[in-house]
Formats: structure tokens, C-alpha cells, sequence
């Protein structure tokens, strides 16, 4: 076991060297700084911090305990109810995610926990907690300030207490470390003591009189001691055996100090009191060379000299808390030069020489920057450089104001005049034959020949002539920006052309000449490239902004400069967007948090080069700043994300989970935050509200979501992010939420007003019928009113009127005599008229009988006979269930209808017998008539009658005058069945009460039409 611990760590060993050799030693000055101060909304002091599981920033500050997400400070406070708030003085962030802090004036424990900061009910400290730590095995260790050290362990439910007893020295207790195998480590005044794994008694490890020694431990488990003497390692690797052998490194020997911490590349950190923080170089790396040792303060930007606690996050940032704020470092991949921070006006001007040196040139000084090398001055004193070239013998030309300059071999080889363009010299290259050209926009193309300045094409093709960028192509033609949408191809005499789409915004391009002979042409617009005689263009798209520096590298990749990013393309990636002619998101973009403090210049030619070691060089508004793309500083770490509170109405929940919110609850609030440190405010996020929005939406730098108008349901909230990197987190955080609905958005409440409408239908269908039944009856009343009156006339009138002349024609014809033939006309016309009374009375007889209730077997059995079957047949009368009267009017257009039916069956069914049958039902009257004759022919059903006759037309309009409905079925050889049915509130003469009351009721309110 002990050998293989020796090969991991000796693996480990070789890995950091490597790592070492490998990448040059990273100062101070390469790392990207951000504070956040009390000026800024910042709480302060901040004095203690850690990083819980969920990803935020815990801060125990002089104002309250605190989260931070990279962009908001939020103020988290203990349970209304629960005691007097005092300002925590330490904070541990629980490996079950729990927070744990102490209060530093009541000494109180308090725990954050789903959502909320609660009071713990565990007795308080015996005095002011300065340092907590979770144990190997879950227990949390408090370290408290007092002259007689007392450590607490909380163990279960309960607090023990190690003191003297336990055999800690009686002495000031400085730090509490946790070792990563498990041990307990304190630090005190004079001394370090160690708990063992699983012991329960404190041993002296080293005595260090006066030393004031502070503990930390190294990425390889070895324990070190910063102290009064320096710094240095007390145990071997793992935390065990006797430390390397080596001077202590020379730190802070101030008696008072903050917390020392190595971050994971091995650099110690040393929050000291008044001198700001310090940092020791791959310090991990003990006793094998001196190290480089940094102080980081005030006067360069630290928020406070006063620091109290460095704390290194999950993705490697560095956080230093201080008496006025907060501090980030991250290591830069984009790396700045003390010396290179004075640009020229228009930018500084880069040259990428052909012996692998970069050449820059500031407002004031020109630098040579040798492979692996830094920044060298060449010319110092010179005033705003405007182009620089290499000639083919590898001098370097500068061209001024007034003149050029042409520098090799560490010396200047001779000075002249340029001519005066009343423009400044925008470009320089050399041809193919050695002469050097300068384009000066309006000023024109100019070439220096054998000691002499030549106008080159002063106006050619009638096309306004203003010659902007220029470079050198790999075949040795120059090619430069002849007018605002045209390129030029130029070796002299020849000159070929071809056109540039730089849309709407036509500005000066950035040309590059890549080594397979294309040249990339980038601006406003995009990205064009010319491969013999083609143009390809990608649009900006996505990724706007002017492009200002293009760089191919070795390998295939494309870099880009563009305002906010250096954006980095593969080789497929790049034939993939010209084929596409749009841009596809990049696999790398490097901003703010990697180094990129400020913008690509852009009105230098060219903002990017590479040199021949690799590295590539960036012109910004601030100076110049190297990268090697071989060592970009990348976390890969997908970004965390919380749902950090749901606002609905005045309740606020924080950390929701699964709630159900109140009734009538229609717009909330929820916030929430990506915890990726490295560049906060380039995350990419997405949000969507499962059950309302259709879509992901997309925030851009928003962290808040507002929902109004939501219904009562069951609603999930789900966010997803990626990192500045472009690493996406797809299971991202959730909370679902249930609306409860009222009682007016409960189903009851809908059932209730399904029923209500149905309800009402109902009752409106009832009132109709009751409307349609009431015109039926009126018009039966009509009708027996005029029966009845006819009736009246005929006997009071017509009848009695005959029957006096009559008797009057009687008495004419007694007075003549016997035999004659005038006597024997008259009593036969006599005779007649008497038949005419007879069939008068049995008109008037058979409208009185409408006045009667109908007998309405009677009537059938009588229309039957009447029928004039020849021969006679059998007719049926079947009558079921419980007979009842039948309204008279009713009876006589059944009675009619059925003699139209016996009639035609008695001329054209050849039956042999005939059933007639009646149903009288509680819903209503039917009356069926069957024969077994020869059917009625098809068409004639399906017509509904035969043409030239009405019987059956005359049938239906009969039953539809009583509210009946008559139907009819035959079958060829089968006979007949006519059917006829109507409502029994139309049938039955014992209705008419309930009819008359309905009748009376619609009357009330106007709506039946009744005469």
C-alpha cells in the first residue's frame, strides 16, 4: 500500500514539473481581476467564505450573511421569530449542502436548510467562533478565540468540547485545517497540535515559539505552516512523514495575519493584515528552486491591503475577501506586458517576422518580442509609428509622419524622407522585385524604386482610387484594398480585380494572406476569402461586430478578433460556415474572464499575429496582450444552476422545490442564477415554463422571469445554461408549482354552470314546446269555435230556411189536385229537399260532435267501415294499454287520416285483412295500420307520393296540424304499415288543465302567441 502511495505521488510530482516546464511561470499580472467593493453594494468586511454544493458564494461579512452568485449580493436572514440577527463570524458550506454559520456576538449556531436560515437549537459556543470545518467523517469542527484553545466537534445532535483536557496547549488558538486524510490540525500562537483520525487526544506536532503560524495544505497532502520565520511545509506528501528539506520561503512577518490556501496549480495565497495578499509561485514545488513571491494590494487594484480569507472555487478562481469588498483572480489565457500599455493612436502596429519575432509599435517605443522572449526596446523617443514591414533581407522598415526608418541586427541602418501625402501611411508591404509600397487611403499608392518615390495608378478605370489595406500574398503579389468594394491583385504592371460585398457599412477591411495562397478579407460584413478567381462571404450573423485581426495557425485553426471576443473556428468548422455562408457558434470564445480587458484596436491594420513561438498577439484600445493557444485556461465544467426565490404576491419563496401557491395566484416572479465565476455575464441561458410557454426562451442577460395571466394548474419551471465555454448543463435546475383553482375556476364551478346552461336549455326547449303546444291548441279552439258557429248558421239559418220553404212548397202542392203531372214534379222536388234537410242536419250533427270528447276506437271502427272494402275483410282493432280520451279535434283528423289510409287500401293494397292498432302511453298516442296486401311501390315511399294524387300528402299535412309525426313503411309482396305518433300533451284530452296553467303562465309574461 505504501508503495503505491509513493508512485501516486511521485506521479503527481512529475505531473507538476511537467506542468511547469511546460508553461511558463504565471505572475501575478496574468490573472483577470474583478472586485466588488461597499461602494458598489458590496457587503463588507468580508471575513470568511465558502462555496456550498449548489454552487453559490457564501460570505460571512460584517453586515450578515450573504450569497453571491457573480452578479447579485443577497442578504440571507435568520427566521422572523428567532432571536436578534448578529453578523456571522464564520461560515462552512456542508458537504449535505447544508450552511452552517455562528454568530458573532451571541455565539449562536444557525443553519441554512430548504430555503431558509433557522436558529439551531444546539447550545451556543462558549466564545466567538473564528474557523468551522466538516470532517472526514461528516462531524463539523468549530474553532473558537480564546486564550485556553477550545475546539467543538458536533457529532450527532450533540457538541463535545477539546481543550487542555484533550491535550491541546493552553495558548491562542490561530486556524483549524481538516486534512485530507482525515486528521484535525490547529495552530496556535506557539505551537501546531494534531488530532489523529479516530483519537480523541491532541498531540503537539511542533513547538514555534512566537510564530503566530497559520496552517493550509498543498495539492500533494502536505500540512505547511506560514509563520512569523516564512513559510514552509511540516509533513510529507499525504500528510505523513518528515517535510522536503529547504529554507522557508520568505513571506509576511507580520505578527497578525489572514489565512494562507494553495490553489490547485500548487501557488500558495496569504491573506495578510495591511499588506494585501500575497502569492508564492508553484510553491507546492518545495526545496527544488527559488520561487517567485508577489504582493497584490491597493495600490493595484485590490479592494483592501486588509485581507482576511482567500477561498479558490470549483472552477479555479481565486476570491480574496478584504475589510472593503471582494476580489476575483482567474488566470488569464490572454496575458498582458508590464512594458506594452502605451498604444499608439491608431492602434499598435503588429509585424510577424519571418525569424519567428514580433515586432510592436507604441505611441512612443518600438518593441521586438524574440520566440519565448519579452518585449525588448529597438527604438525609444519615436513619435506615433504608422506602418511597419520586413523586407526581403529581413530588415524591418517604420514608417513616421515624415520619414522611415529601416532597423536590422539590433541597430538602424538608415533613415529618409516619405513624401507628403496629407494622409497618414495606412499600409506597407514589399513585391516581389523588393520595392516597398505604401497606400495612403486618399494620399494614393506610392512604390520607393532604387531611391526614388513613384505615384503608382493615379486614377484608374474611372473608379475613385483609395488604396487602404495591403499585404503580400503567398505567390509574391500584393494585394490591397483598392477602392471601398474592390481588391486589387497587383503584380506590377498586371492588376486584376475583383469586388467586395461588404453590404451596407463599406469601411476598410482586414486583409490576411493565408499560406495556401487564399487571402481572408474581414470586417463589418464578416468573412470573405478568394481561392483562384472565387469568392466565398460568411454573413456576421450571430456573431456580430467588425472583425479587426484574422489569424491561421499551424494546426488548422482560425482566430478571430472581434469587439468583445477572440473567437476560435476549426478548420472544418470554417468550410462548414463558408458553405453555409453563415457562422456557426465558435468551440471557443475568450473574453472578459479570460484576460480579454479590453477591445480589439479597431482601426490598426491588423489586431492579430502570430509568432513563431506559437504564441498570437492582440492590439486592444489598452495595449498589447499575448495568448499561447496551446495553454488556454478551460474549466469544462458544465455551469450550476439555481432557482434562487418565486415571488407570488407578497409571499417570497427562496430555493423553492414543489409548492402549491395560493388560490387566484395569476403572476409571479422567479429568479434565478448561473454559478459559472469564470465570466458571469457570457453564460447562455434558456428557460421554459412547462405548460405555458411553447418554446425555450432566451434572456440574454437577464436572471429573471415574469409570468402574468397564468390559469389554475400544475406548472414546471426548467433552466438550463452554458458556460462562457460554451458547456452546457442540460439538466439545469426545476421547480413545479401547482395554482390552485377558486371555487369560480373550480370544475364544480364549471360543472354547476354546465348544469345551469343545460338547465336552461332545457327550460327554453320546455318553453318553446310549451309556445308551439299552446298555437296547436289555440288553433284547435279556433277551429271548434268556427265548427261550432258554422253550425249555429247552418241550423239557425240555412236549415230553417229550407225547411220553411219546404213547408211552404208542401202547402202549394196539398192545394193541387191529385194526378196532376205539375203536383207529382213538385212532390218529388219535395222529396229532394227533404234528403237535403236530412244531410244538412247530419253536417250540423257532425260539427257538434267536435264538442265531444273523440271515442277514438269508435272512430276508426267507423272509418273502416266506411272504407268500402269489396269484397269485405277482416279489419282489426287492437287497443294497448289504458285507453284515454282523445282531444276531439285530435280524434277527427286521426279518424281522417286513417279513412285516406283504409281508403287506399280498400282500391289498391288487395289485402286480405287490415290491423289496426292504438297505443296509448304516458309519453304518447300511436296508431299503427298494417295490411298484408300487395305494398306500396318504392319510388312512391321515397317521393312521399305519386304524382297526380295527394293522399298521402294530404296525410302528412294532417298529422303535422296536431303535432303528429306520420311515417311509412312497405315492402314489395309484404303490405304496408303507416304509423302515426304524437305527444301525449297534444293527444289526451285530460292535458288540457296542466296545458291551461302553462298556457296562463306564458300568457303572464308575453311570450306565448295567443289570441
Amino acid at each position: 500500500m505504501r508503495l503505491i502511495k509513493a508512485v501516486l505521488i511521485a506521479t503527481m510530482l512529475l505531473h507538476t514539473s511537467a506542468a511547469s516546464a511546460a508553461e511558463p511561470v504565471r505572475r501575478l499580472a496574468h490573472y483577470t481581476h474583478q472586485r466588488w467593493t461597499e461602494e458598489g453594494e458590496a457587503p463588507a468586511p468580508v471575513l470568511a467564505m465558502d462555496q456550498g454544493r449548489d454552487g453559490y458564494l457564501w460570505l460571512a461579512t460584517g453586515v450578515g450573511l450573504f450569497r453571491f452568485d457573480g452578479i447579485n449580493f443577497e442578504p440571507i436572514d435568520i427566521e422572523p421569530g428567532q432571536g436578534r440577527q448578529d453578523p456571522p463570524s464564520a461560515v462552512l458550506a456542508a458537504r449535505n449542502g447544508d450552511i452552517w454559520t455562528s454568530l458573532g456576538e451571541t455565539h449562536r449556531f444557525a443553519v441554512y436548510r430548504d430555503g431558509a436560515l433557522r436558529a439551531s437549537a444546539l447550545p451556543a459556543a462558549p466564545n466567538r467562533v473564528v474557523a468551522m470545518a466538516e470532517g472526514k467523517d461528516g462531524a463539523i469542527w468549530a474553532l473558537t478565540a480564546r486564550f485556553d484553545a477550545e475546539l467543538l466537534r458536533l457529532r450527532g445532535h450533540r457538541w463535545r468540547a477539546f481543550n487542555a483536557a484533550q491535550g491541546l496547549p493552553r495558548d491562542d488558538a490561530l486556524s483549524l485545517l481538516v486534512a485530507a486524510d482525515g486528521a484535525v490540525w490547529v495552530s496556535l500562537s506557539n505551537s501546531v497540535a494534531r488530532l489523529p483520525p479516530g483519537a480523541e487526544r491532541f498531540e503537539v506536532v511542533r513547538r514555534t515559539p512566537r510564530a503566530n503560524g497559520m496552517l493550509s495544505q498543498d495539492p500533494l497532502g502536505r500540512v505547511w505552516l506560514s509563520a512569523r520565520t516564512g513559510s514552509y511545509p511540516l509533513t510529507g506528501p499525504g500528510g505523513h512523514g518528515p517535510p522536503p528539506a529547504g529554507p522557508p520561503y520568505r513571506t509576511d512577518d507580520a505578527q497578525i495575519r489572514g489565512a494562507p490556501r494553495f490553489d490547485r496549480a500548487g501557488n500558495l495565497w496569504i491573506a495578510t493584515r495591511y499588506g494585501g495578499v500575497q502569492r508564492v509561485a508553484a510553491a507546492g514545488a518545495f526545496g527544488r528552486s527559488s520561487r517567485l513571491i508577489e504582493t497584490l494590494g491597493d495600490r493595484d487594484g485590490l479592494s483592501s491591503d486588509l485581507t482576511n480569507q482567500v477561498f479558490e472555487d470549483r472552477e479555479g478562481n481565486i476570491w480574496i475577501g478584504s475589510e472593503k469588498g471582494l476580489d476575483k483572480l482567474r488566470p488569464a489565457t490572454l496575458r498582458s506586458e508590464p512594458l506594452l500599455n502605451h498604444p499608439a493612436a491608431f492602434g499598435d502596429k503588429l509585424l510577424s517576422a519571418s525569424d519567428g519575432s514580433v515586432y510592436v509599435g507604441e505611441a512612443d517605443t518600438i518593441y521586438r518580442i524574440a520566440p519565448d522572449g519579452a518585449p525588448k526596446p529597438i527604438l525609444r523617443g519615436v513619435r506615433e509609428p504608422q506602418s511597419l514591414c520586413e523586407a526581403p533581407d529581413g530588415a524591418v522598415w517604420i514608417a513616421f509622419a515624415t520619414r522611415v526608418v529601416v532597423w536590422k541586427d539590433g541597430r538602424t541602418l538608415r533613415t529618409f524622407n516619405r513624401p507628403d501625402t496629407d494622409s497618414i501611411i495606412y499600409d506597407c508591404a514589399f513585391d516581389r522585385r523588393g520595392d516597398f509600397w505604401i497606400s495612403a487611403a486618399a494620399g494614393g499608392l506610392l512604390r520607393h524604386h532604387q531611391g526614388r518615390w513613384e505615384a503608382m495608378f493615379a486614377q484608374a478605370d474611372g473608379e475613385r482610387f483609395h488604396p487602404m489595406t495591403m499585404v503580400r500574398d503567398a505567390d509574391g503579389r500584393l494585394v490591397l484594398q483598392w477602392a471601398l468594394r474592390r481588391l486589387a491583385w497587383v503584380d506590377y504592371p498586371t492588376r486584376t480585380f475583383q469586388g467586395l460585398d461588404l453590404g451596407r457599412d463599406a469601411t476598410a477591411v482586414t486583409l490576411y494572406p493565408a499560406a495556401n495562397g487564399d487571402v481572408l478579407a474581414a470586417g463589418d460584413f464578416g468573412l470573405s476569402r478568394f481561392r483562384d478567381g472565387r469568392v466565398d462571404t460568411i454573413r456576421a450573423g450571430a456573431l456580430r461586430g467588425r472583425i479587426s485581426g484574422v489569424v491561421q495557425t499551424p494546426q488548422g485553426d482560425t482566430w478571430l478578433a472581434y469587439p468583445r471576443a477572440l473567437v476560435r473556428l476549426g478548420a472544418q468548422d470554417l468550410e462548414r460556415a463558408f458553405a453555409r455562408h453563415a457562422f456557426s457558434p465558435p468551440d471557443l470564445s475568450l473574453g472578459f474572464g479570460d484576460g480579454l480587458t479590453s477591445r480589439p484596436h479597431s482601426h490598426t491594420q491588423r489586431a492579430l499575429v502570430q509568432g513563431g513561438d506559437g504564441r498570437i498577439w492582440v492590439a486592444t484600445e489598452t495595449g498589447t496582450l499575448w495568448m499561447d493557444p496551446r495553454h488556454i485556461v478551460r474549466t469544462h465544467l458544465p455551469p450550476d444552476v439555481s432557482i434562487r426565490s418565486l415571488a407570488a404576491g407578497d409571499h417570497l419563496y427562496r430555493d423553492p422545490a414543489d409548492l402549491r401557491l395560493k388560490k387566484a395566484t395569476s403572476s409571479l416572479e422567479i429568479d434565478y442564477a448561473v454559478l459559472s465565476f469564470a465570466d458571469p455575464r457570457q453564460v447562455s441561458v434558456r428557460y421554459k415554463l412547462e405548460g405555458f410557454d411553447r418554446d425555450w426562451v432566451d434572456p440574454g442577460a437577464r436572471r429573471q422571469a415574469f409570468y402574468t395571466n397564468l390559469k389554475p394548474g400544475k406548472y414546471r419551471f426548467h433552466v438550463i445554461a452554458a458556460s462562457n465555454e460554451g458547456v452546457w448543463n442540460r439538466t439545469g435546475a426545476a421547480v413545479a408549482f401547482d395554482i390552485p383553482p377558486t371555487f369560480l375556476q373550480s370544475r364544480w364551478f364549471l360543472a354547476l354552470c354546465i348544469g345551469l346552461t343545460l338547465a336552461l336549455l332545457w327550460l327554453f326547449y320546455r318553453l318553446r314546446l310549451a309556445q308551439l303546444e299552446q298555437r296547436i291548441h289555440v288553433g284547435h279552439e279556433a277551429r271548434l269555435s268556427e265548427r261550432e258557429r258554422i253550425a249555429r248558421e247552418l241550423h239557425d239559418t240555412l236549415l230553417q230556411s229550407v225547411q220553411g220553404l219546404v213547408l211552404r212548397f208542401q202547402s202549394v202542392a196539398n192545394k193541387m189536385p191529385p194526378g196532376d203531372q205539375s203536383r207529382d214534379l213538385l212532390e218529388s222536388a219535395l222529396k229532394r229537399a227533404d234528403d237535403v234537410i236530412v244531410d244538412g242536419r247530419n253536417r250540423v250533427r257532425d260539427l257538434r260532435m267536435a264538442e265531444s270528447p273523440g271515442d277514438l276506437p269508435a272512430i276508426l271502427e267507423e272509418r273502416g267501415a266506411a272504407a268500402g272494402f269489396d269484397p269485405p275483410i277482416p279489419i282489426h282493432i287492437i287497443t294497448e294499454g289504458v285507453a284515454r280520451t282523445v282531444h276531439p279535434l285530435v280524434a277527427a283528423e286521426i279518424g281522417r287520416v286513417a279513412g285516406e289510409a283504409l281508403f287506399n287500401i280498400a282500391r289498391h293494397a288487395k289485402a286480405q285483412s287490415v290491423e289496426v292498432s292504438i297505443g296509448f302511453t304516458d309519453h304518447q298516442l300511436s296508431v299503427r295500420i298494417r295490411d298484408d296486401g300487395v305494398g306500396i311501390p318504392q319510388e312512391v315511399v321515397v317521393k312521399g307520393h305519386k304524382p297526380g294524387h295527394f293522399g298521402l300528402v294530404g296525410m302528412r299535412e294532417r298529422a303535422q296540424r296536431i303535432g303528429g309525426a306520420l311515417s311509412i313503411e312497405s315492402r314489395p309482396g309484404a303490405g304496408a304499415e303507416i304509423t302515426l305518433k304524437l305527444p301525449a300533451r297534444l293527444a289526451y284530452a285530460d292535458k288540457a288543465p296542466a296545458r291551461s296553467r302553462l298556457s296562463n303562465f306564458l300568457r303572464r309574461f308575453g311570450r306565448a302567441p295567443v289570441a
